[in-house]
């Protein structure tokens, strides 16, 4: 009888625990916030230019425009000099849409020298594509494709940002950068899908922003194969899952976890992040 509650017991305990993560990944941790900061200065400068980097909003049914407000309220807390954002604005668009609420809130988004945008998948994918460039644009992002941008500061440094296209469902070409790069102080390499990289490193770019693979959205202490497994469900994520990376050819390379989710409206141990970069 002893033995029979005790297992009683064990098994009321790892059940309430189950329950307890179950509600933690699909309530609480989706609606969180981490901040993630790095220094990438890859030259000394006097003036400290700070950029911060959001991707994967996936705007859904569970994810609203209501839940941009502190998104925005976290980054304008930052008062970067540049806010970039890396791609997935709706989950799916043909599901769910509000688009005059959505680029209100992304309006709101305060950067000193500029928003810069690029295209990923889901901003094609069910009929996103008709609305995705002018949405960005009235929120005041300048929208990159397969296109270089020079932004100059108060200092006089320059800095050019390089936004590629989509690679699932775009057509990213690099374009001529050389002349660009002579005249600027440091160079930002976009693009949506992290492991195109290695198409695109050694070409001169100090550093290099994705996002797209949501650090696989759930990462079980002792079992990384499954944040691995999960990953690769995004495509195009299988070698680099998030966080910074040194590539071989010494550019830094930064995947960004993202702050929506998909396939699955839940995260475990994979926060939803704001990156911080000192440049």
């Amino acid at each position: 009888m002893k033995l029979i509650k005790t297992f009683l017991t064990l098994f009321l305990i790892a059940l309430l625990a189950s329950v307890g993560c179950l509600y933690y990944a699909f309530k609480v941790e989706p609606y969180r916030l981490t901040l993630n900061e790095h220094q990438v200065q890859s030259v000394a400068s006097e003036e400290k230019l700070k950029l911060v980097q959001i991707s994967d909003l996936h705007i859904k049914k569970d994810y609203t425009a209501k839940h941009l407000e502190k998104v925005v309220q976290k980054v304008n807390e930052q008062s970067p000099d540049f806010i970039v954002f890396t791609g997935d604005l709706y989950d799916n668009y043909s599901n769910y849409q509000d688009n005059e609420q959505v680029a209100s809130k992304l309006a709101h988004l305060r950067a000193r020298y500029g928003k810069i945008a690029i295209w990923g998948n889901r901003d094609y994918g069910g009929g996103a594509s008709r609305i995705y460039e002018n949405m960005m644009q009235q929120a005041g992002f300048s929208l990159l494709r397969n296109e270089n941008l020079v932004v100059g500061t108060s200092q006089g440094r320059s800095i050019l940002f390089t936004g590629l296209d989509d690679a699932l469902l775009g057509n990213p070409v690099l374009p001529p950068t050389v002349e660009e790069m002579n005249g600027t102080a440091y160079d930002i390499l976009l693009t949506h899908e992290p492991d195109e990289v290695i198409q695109y490193q050694g070409k001169g770019y100090e550093l290099i922003l994705s996002g797209h693979s949501h650090g696989g959205q759930v990462n079980i202490p002792f079992f990384p194969q499954v944040q691995k497994k999960a990953a690769a469900v995004m495509g195009h994520a299988n070698r680099y899952t998030g966080g910074l990376y040194t590539l071989d050819t010494g550019e830094k390379l930064y995947v960004n976890t993202g702050i929506g989710t998909t396939h699955l409206s839940a995260r475990f141990g994979v926060l939803p992040e704001i990156a911080v970069f000192y440049i």
